[in-house]
């Protein structure tokens, strides 16, 4: 009878890499989650703790799971979330749908988390806009304007995003949850400047939260034709756009 061949070493199922045959090491501590208002360590911090090969496999690990959110990105913004499965999504980043599962716990973890990535920085650039010392009506204009480009910058994202704010949209309970709490803050911070301006005398009369909504409900309407984000256009020139926000909302003569 032939020998029987020797197998290779195992395969770390996430980067690629020949496992170890070294005995395992002790389980490390729990991770400490850090208080209110302080921030987790950054990328880098975390590989300097780490030996090289841990910190090669740590950014194979993070290269990894950006390409898979890139990849889910456009494909559910192209073909919706119903129309989109793991096995599309392995197949454009070549891994199999097993090594998705070392990264997301399904398809429903990685739809999150997609919307979830840019709307990260899109709530830093709004605070940053809103703490911006400018007059309170060119600060709203501004912040129609950020709106708009970001979801021009991610069109795949912006889509997704527009899918989510259409009234009616079956949206999963997660999701949903998530988005009502983000326009809740986005709110609160469009009717903060709102009621700035109405104490510097540049915006219009009336409650400051019903206004700040009907401006949310207008940006979202130009997102909804806006034929770099939109499932049905309509020509609308950006800069009208704008131009009528701050018609809408400038302070009446007495």
């Amino acid at each position: 009878m032939a020998a029987a061949r020797a197998r290779g070493p195992a395969k770390d199922k996430a980067t690629g890499e020949a496992k170890s045959s070294a005995p395992r090491r002790a389980k490390r501590a729990p991770r400490t989650v850090a208080a209110a208002g302080t921030k987790a360590p950054t990328t880098s911090a975390r590989e300097e703790a780490l030996s090289p090969r841990e910190a090669r496999r740590q950014l194979r690990i993070d290269m990894g799971r950006e390409q898979i959110l890139d990849t889910a990105e456009q494909l559910f913004g192209e073909r919706g979330y119903h129309e989109t499965g793991l096995k599309e999504v392995a197949e454009q980043c070549e891994f199999s749908v097993g090594s998705l599962y070392s990264f997301f716990e399904g398809k429903d973890a990685l739809y999150q988390e997609v919307l979830r990535r840019r709307s990260i920085g899109y709530w830093e650039e709004m605070e940053r806009l809103a703490a911006d010392p400018a007059p309170a009506d060119e600060r709203l204009v501004a912040m129609a304007r950020l709106q708009v480009e970001y979801f021009r910058k991610y069109p795949s994202w912006g889509r997704l995003t527009t899918r989510v704010l259409t009234p009616g949209a079956p949206v999963m309970g997660e999701v949903q949850q998530g988005f009502r709490e983000s326009y809740r803050k986005a709110i609160d911070l469009e009717a903060g400047m709102i009621a700035a301006g109405q104490r510097e005398g540049v915006l219009r009369s009336g409650d400051p939260h019903a206004l700040a909504r009907m401006f949310s409900s207008l940006v979202t309407a130009f997102h909804l034709m806006d034929p770099a984000v939109s499932d049905d256009p309509a020509e609308l020139d950006v800069e009208d756009f704008l131009t009528f926000i701050a018609q809408t909302f400038a302070a009446r003569p007495s």
